[in-house]
């Protein structure tokens, strides 16, 4: 029996027939402003408080600071005391300034998390995000890069998570075919609800492994974690403006 890691969105896990497989390569993919990292770093953090799992949360572009401020108003907080460690490579790549652009982060990147895993075991990985990791690559062939990348990442072991910003009005959810290197995909978008309103929604696009429904769920941040719940069925009846939890 393939074992669960849950991502701890009530409603959602059910959603995904029970969580993601172990050892799953998950693409996390939306537009600015859909709380993808938020998201990301909610599922790391309640596996290390509520499971005993070790997590590695790699950031490309925001500093640590401000990272864990932005978790903490999330009610995140205690990172200190957790299992859960944040890799800034915005602050190592201002340490070696004169070698940012000499050097393949694909490469080093492979380098600093082959590492760190060996040293304390991580159950969990994250990657925030692929467009900063590309920005600082040199990918003569990105389809053959990427293919070797994703090897990499399933042969080191943990749960791992990408982040992937899709720019505004793009038709593609991914840059190369990373969709299709993936094991699971997870799409975030915003939704017009009536004249004035918008929804953050998430949907499993794919997820290997799984037999998962395949509909739109309303994204919603509660008191202390995510949740789900199904979509407005009359986005012009004002008497249903609360959703329901969702029945999966």
């Amino acid at each position: 029996m393939v074992e669960r890691v849950p991502t701890f969105v009530e409603g959602f896990d059910r959603a995904l027939g029970g969580g993601i497989p172990e050892g799953s390569v998950v693409l996390v993919c939306g537009t600015p402003g859909t709380m993808k990292t938020s998201l990301v770093f909610s599922v790391l953090y309640h596996n290390v408080q509520e499971k005993g799992r070790k997590a590695l949360f790699v950031t490309f572009e925001q500093g640590y600071e401000d990272l864990k401020a932005s978790m903490e108003e999330l009610g995140m907080g205690d990172l200190d005391g957790m299992e859960l460690y944040i890799l800034d490579l915005g602050r190592i790549r201002r340490e070696h300034r004169e070698q940012d652009n000499q050097k393949d982060w694909l490469e080093a990147l492979q380098e600093y998390i082959t590492k760190r895993v060996h040293d304390h075991d991580f159950d969990l990985l994250a990657i925030d995000a692929l467009s900063g990791l590309y920005s600082l690559s040199e990918m003569e062939n990105p389809r053959r890069d990427l293919f070797h990348f994703f090897a990499f990442l399933r042969d080191l072991g943990p749960t791992c998570f990408l982040i992937s910003e899709i720019p505004f009005h793009s038709r593609r959810l991914v840059a190369y075919e990373e969709d299709f290197l993936s094991d699971g995909v997870f799409l975030l978008q915003h939704a017009e609800v009536g004249d004035s309103d918008v929804q953050l929604r998430i949907r499993c696009v794919k997820l290997r492994r799984a037999k998962h429904a395949q509909n739109y769920f309303a994204l919603v941040w509660g008191p202390k974690r995510f949740m789900v719940t199904s979509i407005i069925a009359r986005t012009g009846d004002r008497r249903r403006r609360r959703a329901e939890p969702a029945s999966w």
